[in-house]
């Protein structure tokens, strides 16, 4: 009796640390504890600089393209970042992705009008050119997605 006590004791003990070595004891990879954390929400700080940054990239591609004198300059800087804000506050919110999609369409055409009011006559043909060999890339870019993603689909 005493030996298939100790018998089962011991089955017991060998099976826990198996377990404990598969990664159910709160250790994984081969006895490395597991510390990973799940992405961080950036800061208010860190939203900021990554809008400055965007902001300013895009400042000086239409700088170059439109030749803007210091006040447009300031002005439309001004714009763009407080559109990107609302953008953002438009973009967690609890609306439906139509409705999201729908207020995000409506600033922007208020912000190309607001822009558009800050330009001289050239600047506005040279501002709507921009505008619209931009939106040749986005489709091209939504149509290679499309491509890469018919050969993952024919694949399942």
């Amino acid at each position: 009796m005493k030996l298939i006590k100790i018998l089962f004791f011991g089955l017991f003990l060998f099976s826990g640390t198996v377990s404990a070595q598969y990664g159910y004891g709160g250790v994984r990879n081969n006895g490395i504890p597991n510390n990973q954390q799940t992405p961080k929400e950036p800061t208010a700080k860190e939203i900021e600089e990554m809008r400055a940054e965007r902001t300013e990239k895009y400042m000086q591609v239409l700088n170059a393209e439109l030749k803007l004198d210091e006040l447009q300059y300031i002005a439309i800087k001004n714009e763009i970042l407080k559109t990107s804000k609302s953008i953002d506050i438009v973009m967690k919110s609890d609306y439906s992705d139509e409705e999201k999609a729908n207020q995000v369409k409506a600033i922007q055409e208020s912000t190309d009008k607001t822009i558009a009011s800050y330009l001289n006559a050239a600047q506005k043909i040279q501002y709507e050119k921009l505008k619209s060999d931009k939106k040749p890339k986005k489709e091209d870019k939504k149509k290679k997605k499309e491509q890469e993603s018919e050969p993952a689909n024919k694949a399942n």
